[in-house]
């Protein structure tokens, strides 16, 4: 029987200075089971907290931002977007002002959800032959490692895939490609493309012909976990308040919860080892009730620490892409960038590979100053990007990192948009202003009034694309129009 399989990893990684080694290969290193050492009550033990709450915040921002959508989508029936385990919730229509999914969300595409349980065994997820309409099935573990299944990876023509654990062993079908992850439960960010409003019934037809199924265990699985006694199930944490304002302690107990119900690489113990020395991730669940003042203050402020050091690196994420100010994101693939992983999240869940979306971010112009809505821009893609799929342009509000709401209901312009202008030359003039009317142009992009940036989604890039011999040219400030302007509408 032949069992299609992907690789366990693509591009591998860096090698160190020196080749590391197994632990189990040598005599020379042995590895206690037992906790740190740890400074006596006072200042010392204070910048010990201060510093490893740091860190184990800046390595589980992802983390506890996914439970949260966990939580909703498969743990709390209270919540509106409740529907369980392995179960897809459709969106009806792209992302728009307000939406509640995640941040930075793309505008191009019906967004479909689903938490897939392989603690009872593998899960299997049926694509119907999408043809030339553009699909992905994101997924993502609990850590916001990534893999999509796209017409890139999966073909046009679909088909069925497994989803299940490394260690899980059973008879998989003739023709079934398996996807093997580590962590017992995965986020599916499922994507369909549609053009516009008319398009959108067919979109709704494709998004709803993709399903999962669990598969029935086979003799030799074991039972599914949470059939045991009800000592043994699981006891979901419940927020006390959205991921992004919940308190210190709140966060770690969630970080510490996540890390006991799903594994982590290997080359990462000795970071998560650390991280006992807080509570989080040790034999006991965290508690910190008995610490001294001093420390839980120390704590609060290392939790304080993480979260300004993430949000000061959000401009600063993915490499310089020519010298327009814009960045080539490098999302969904972090490695041990942890730094890199926990902005990413912060600025928006769900981020695919760059191979799937090529995705490109400014939040200045072409001249260094920061995007305002104050001022409208030109932004010419001559030529615009190669893809193989599409390519979108969009503009978020720099604090709330969404969507702004605009008289032209307008959140994207694409190469497919309606009456798109285009040169001669193949190039493409985009006005970008937060004056647009209700009847702005085609080539008309609105932006909120106040500071903003823009992401430029490459679907399917071309090989320019992915080796960065194209890039995207400098945002053009131009005069304040005044409110007759035609452009602007």
């Amino acid at each position: 029987m032949s069992v299609s399989t992907w690789p366990s990893a693509v591009g591998g990684y860096p090698d160190p200075p020196q080749p590391s080694y197994a632990l189990g290969d040598v005599g020379l290193l042995q590895a206690p089971v037992v906790d740190d050492v740890l400074p006596a009550d006072g200042s010392e033990l204070d910048a010990l907290t201060r510093s490893l709450v740091r860190d184990a915040v800046v390595y589980g921002l992802p983390v506890v931002l996914q439970y949260e959508h966990l939580l909703h989508l498969a743990l709390d029936p209270d919540h509106p977007s409740y529907v369980g385990f392995n179960v897809l919730r459709h969106e009806d229509a792209p992302a728009g002002p307000a939406y509640t999914g995640f941040k930075t969300p793309n505008a191009d595409t019906l967004y479909s959800s689903a938490w897939v349980d392989l603690t009872g065994g593998p899960v299997a997820l049926d694509v119907p032959a999408m043809g030339a309409r553009y699909y992905t099935a994101h997924f993502l573990d609990l850590f916001s490692n990534a893999v999509n299944l796209s017409t890139r990876t999966l073909g046009a023509d679909g088909g069925r895939v497994w989803l299940a654990t490394t260690d899980w062993e059973g008879e998989v079908p003739e023709g079934t490609r398996v996807l093997r992850v580590a962590t017992p439960y995965l986020w599916l960010l499922l994507r369909v493309f549609v053009r516009d409003a008319d398009d959108l019934p067919i979109g709704r037809v494709f998004q709803r012909l993709v399903t999962l199924t669990p598969v029935a265990a086979s003799p030799d699985v074991a039972p599914d976990a949470g059939e045991g006694d009800a000592d043994d199930q699981v006891l979901w944490p419940v927020l006390s308040a959205p991921a992004e304002e919940l308190g210190a302690e709140e966060f770690l107990a969630v970080l510490d919860h996540c890390l006991r119900h799903s594994p982590h690489p290997a080359q990462e113990d000795a970071l998560v080892h650390r991280f006992a020395a807080i509570g989080v991730g040790g034999r006991t669940a965290f508690d910190c009730d008995g610490w001294s003042w001093s420390r839980r203050e120390a704590l609060r402020q290392g939790y304080d620490d993480a979260l300004a050091l993430v949000r000061s690196v959000l401009t600063r994420r993915g490499i310089p892409a020519g010298d327009a100010g814009w960045r080539t994101l490098r999302s969904g693939t972090y490695g041990f960038n942890y730094l890199h992983r926990a902005a990413t999240n912060y600025q928006g869940l769900g981020a695919t590979i760059r191979e799937e979306s090529g995705p490109y971010t400014t939040f200045v112009d072409g001249s260094g100053e920061p995007l305002d809505g104050g001022r409208d821009y030109l932004l010419r893609l001559d030529p615009p990007p190669p893809v193989d799929a599409f390519w979108s342009v969009s503009a978020y509000d720099v604090g709330t990192r969404e969507l702004v709401a605009n008289p032209a209901e307008r959140y994207s312009v694409n190469d497919h948009s309606r009456g798109l202008l285009v040169g001669d030359d193949g190039s493409v003039e985009l006005r970008l202003t937060s004056r647009a009317g209700a009847d702005a142009g085609p080539n008309v992009l609105p932006v909120p009034p106040g500071r903003f940036y823009l992401v430029l989604r490459a679907y399917l890039g071309g090989e320019a694309v992915l080796d960065g011999s194209w890039t995207p040219p400098p945002v053009l400030p131009l005069d304040i129009p005044t409110s007759s302007d035609e452009e602007t509408r």
